[in-house]
């Protein structure tokens, strides 16, 4: 039967354990979600049209569901499609009005 160090050893050893496995844990979450290896930037872009119109699809037949001015900065996705960019769900904007921002990956 164990006396109650040993029991103490041993409980203690265990919470120690799990702490270290939640830091570890917690070290990985943080580097993976900004700048640790294999970790992916946003991608956003500038508008450089004077008015740029974000369609519904990748046609220029498209409905026009948002308009940005020149300078805008906004969230995009990295999928492109018949030369229009994706900015989200049913908004599609021309490529050629639209640069990535230094340091984001529009790749």
């Amino acid at each position: 039967m164990a006396t109650t160090t040993q029991k103490w050893v041993v409980g203690g050893a265990v919470a120690l354990g799990i702490l270290l496995l939640i830091s570890e844990h917690n070290s990985q979450t943080t580097s993976g979600s900004s700048t640790g290896a294999g970790a992916s930037r946003p991608c956003t872009v500038t508008v450089t049209a004077d008015s740029l119109n974000v369609r519904s699809s990748p046609d220029n037949d498209a409905a026009v569901v948002e308009t940005y001015s020149r300078g805008a900065v906004v969230s995009a996705d990295r999928t492109i499609r018949n030369d229009f960019r994706e900015l989200g769900p049913s908004r599609w904007a021309a490529r050629e009005y639209l640069t990535p921002t230094p340091g984001s990956d529009c790749g």
